[in-house]
């Protein structure tokens, strides 16, 4: 009863990560533009805004490769990189795994880190073990959440989001989760240390918009040099639960949803 689906033809984003009919990814009927999970290569300073469509939104090829499904995109002239994606699926616990090959198409080093943006519906709970030091602020208001015993929560409340809101953090023990109702995405990925995020990015970033439609739940990997030829892969392992909210309720400093958040992503 899980459905998990991508569309080649708008940059290879995951655009379904249900489970029982129910989508824990936004639609283009709650942004027409900013929906599902794409990629980026951070950081953002590189390209500023729009996302170079090459990546973001542009028909990515497709192919089978054994029960593998392999998207490629073109080259994006602004950075010099292309981007490859990969998805499989563990069909006996349901989760995916998405690999994301970064490749320098250009003549030049380059120096990125890989990006994943998931948008999910304006609500429910955020949380990630933080990692050295604390929540900073980027160009927009400081997203608050609340830090105890090592985990940062964020509880969304829209009267507390006044204007565009995002946090930048070091993580640790490679994972963040989001709650919507009795829906648990965990998202993980190899844990990385401050010195290897991207300048001006972080390995963990939550955003939520002053219009309150969306959430980005947003991990990064490392920032490395690439040589014209070489390519960087990183993966990023999906799995959706459907939650007893009476035995694990969804609240700031549960301990039985930080048991079954980390049982997952092991």
């Amino acid at each position: 009863d899980r459905v998990f689906a991508v569309d080649a033809r708008l940059g290879g984003r995951i655009v379904t990560f249900s489970l029982g009919g129910r989508n824990i990814l936004t639609g283009p009927e709650i942004e027409p533009a900013n929906y599902g999970s794409t990629f980026w290569s951070s950081p953002q300073s590189d390209w500023g805004w729009p996302p170079p469509p090459e990546i973001d939104g542009a028909p990515y090829s497709a192919r089978i490769d054994g029960a593998t499904l392999v998207l490629s995109g073109a080259s994006a002239p602004v950075l010099g990189l292309g981007v490859d994606k990969a998805f499989s699926v563990d069909r006996q616990t349901g989760t995916v795994t998405v690999s994301y090959t970064l490749s320098n198409r250009g003549h030049q080093v380059r120096q990125a880190a890989p990006w994943e943006i998931s948008r999910v519906a304006a609500g429910g709970l955020t949380f990630f073990p933080m990692g050295e030091g604390g929540p900073r602020q980027g160009m927009q208001d400081l997203l608050k959440p609340v830090v105890r015993d090592g985990v940062a929560w964020f509880a969304y409340d829209a009267a507390a989001i006044t204007a565009d809101q995002k946090l930048f953090a070091d993580g640790r023990e490679g994972w963040i989760a989001h709650v919507d109702g009795d829906l648990l995405l965990v998202k993980s990925f190899a844990d990385t240390a401050p010195a290897q995020a991207a300048p001006g990015e972080g390995e963990i970033e939550i955003y939520a918009n002053a219009a309150h439609t969306y959430v980005e739940v947003e991990n990064q990997g490392a920032f490395v040099a690439l040589g014209p030829g070489e390519a960087s892969t990183w993966t990023v392992r999906w799995a959706l639960r459907r939650l007893d909210l009476e035995a694990t309720p969804a609240k700031v400093g549960s301990q039985g949803l930080l048991d079954l958040v980390r049982e997952v992503a092991r």
